[in-house]
């Protein structure tokens, strides 16, 4: 079935992919001022996301106070924030190929402001449900539209560096939303934290409206002869699904990514402070060593592994293992675990996350130009749809074993994580295996 597949994929590719550019074409936006200034903006718009995605996660005390939740309502919260972020994943890649991505990611934007101004002036769990799914919305448009700025905007062989960068500019903005969140949520108070997040998140759009440009005005007489005017949705799906580089990208990011936001927009804060005894304060500057992982992760990945294939490979798959050991130890750990065991456990975490992006240069690597949009979707929905299960579970388990000592009740939360962790390293495996021989 996968041979008919790939054949079906090579048949489509003779009939609608773009034939190889020539050197005018590979040089278009390379290292141009305009090119950094077009994706710089988009690159913000991305930051601003993660921030807003990431937030719940150090106000997670705060919101069980404000809407009066358990950890079932918060899983809730985030659950459905990332189910409509996962939901949208391949119509964003679509409308990234399709619409162009400045008006989709000022309209991102846009959702974004009003979802944080909405999460910040309700006080009722419907309100805060409504806040958090309009976030889910803008940010589902971001990362898609931002690398498709990268693929309209850079030669081919810097793709994968621009998209590490991205994921930096990512890191940023969850930089922003541990220490610093904490500190103004403690300082300024909920509604004018999150007010104020939502007016600069409003600017940050119409600078997007204003400056960025879909494509290099001065490239488009070349890559416009050899892109195809249209082409239908299903065979665009079903063109990247069947890349065997498609499919290692799904699993690579459905480990490496999952695992990350599992920690960083909700679970992480509570786990610290209520399972391993840590303050408010402490919980900020932990989660802050796992996002300059995160950031770490991303740097190096964009340096020296983008853009090698086999080198990609076996290092997401080392990651992959590592993690899972990682969570096997959060796991399996009796009682607390000490601050060096903690701290190597974070950073290992944040490390893989950011390592998530190479997925992004596989699926770019195995699918035309004019499909990147649409292969970037679909392996985003790899790392997502696993968020969203651990979020679920874990607030699931959470509140079958509420009368537990919080210890022991978050070892249990965490093994679903585990299981998943597991399930999805030996797919990638396997895709690994396939895609080699």
């Amino acid at each position: 079935m996968d041979t008919s597949l790939s054949g079906e994929g090579s048949q489509l590719s003779t009939t609608v992919e773009a034939p190889p550019q020539h050197a005018g074409a590979q040089r278009r936006g390379s290292g141009s001022r305009m090119a950094w200034l077009v994706w710089g903006v988009g690159a913000l718009c991305y930051c601003a996301a993660l921030f807003h995605r990431a937030g719940l996660g150090v106000a997670a005390p705060e919101a069980v106070q404000r809407f009066d939740a358990g950890p079932g309502v918060l899983a809730l919260f985030s659950a459905l924030q990332l189910g409509v972020y996962l939901v949208l994943q391949v119509p964003a890649g679509l409308l990234a190929d399709r619409l162009g991505p400045r008006k989709v990611i000022t309209g991102g934007m846009i959702a974004l402001a009003v979802g944080s101004a909405v999460f910040a002036l309700s006080g009722s769990i419907v309100g805060g449900i409504a806040g958090r799914m309009l976030i889910g919305f803008g940010d589902a448009f971001m990362f898609t539209n931002v690398l498709r700025l990268a693929a309209h905007w850079f030669p081919p062989h810097r793709y994968g560096k621009v998209a590490a960068l991205t994921g930096l500019a990512g890191g940023l903005g969850q930089v922003v939303s541990t220490l610093p969140l904490s500190l103004s949520l403690h300082s300024l108070g909920w509604v004018p934290t999150f007010l104020g997040a939502a007016a600069l998140t409003a600017a940050l759009g119409l600078a997007a409206a204003l400056i960025i440009r879909d494509r290099d005005s001065s490239a488009h007489a070349h890559v416009a002869e050899s892109e195809p005017v249209s082409e239908r949705i299903r065979h665009s799906l079903r063109a990247v699904a069947a890349q065997r580089g498609t499919q290692h990208a799904f699993w690579t990011h459905f480990v490496l990514m999952a695992q990350f936001v599992a920690i960083t927009t909700l679970w992480g804060g509570p786990w610290l402070s209520a399972a391993q005894g840590h303050g408010q304060s402490e919980v900020g500057s932990l989660l802050l060593v796992s996002v300059a992982g995160f950031i770490a992760g991303s740097w190096f990945a964009g340096q020296y592994v983008s853009g090698r294939p086999r080198r990609r490979e076996r290092y997401t798959f080392g990651l992959s293992s590592m993690v899972a050991v990682v969570w096997a130890v959060m796991v399996g750990w009796p009682g607390v675990l000490p601050m060096p065991v903690l701290v190597v456990a974070l950073l290992a975490v944040g490390v893989a996350g950011g390592a998530a992006m190479l997925a992004f240069d596989g699926a770019r690597t195995a699918n035309a130009e004019h499909r990147s949009g649409t292969a970037t979707g679909v392996v985003n929905m790899g790392g997502f749809s696993a968020a969203v299960l651990i979020q679920l579970l874990v607030g699931g388990v959470l509140e079958l074993v509420s009368g537990w000592d919080p210890a022991v009740g978050y070892r249990w939360a965490f093994a679903p994580v585990l299981a998943l962790l597991v399930i999805g390293t030996a797919s990638q495996w396997w895709s690994r295996d396939r895609a080699l021989r």
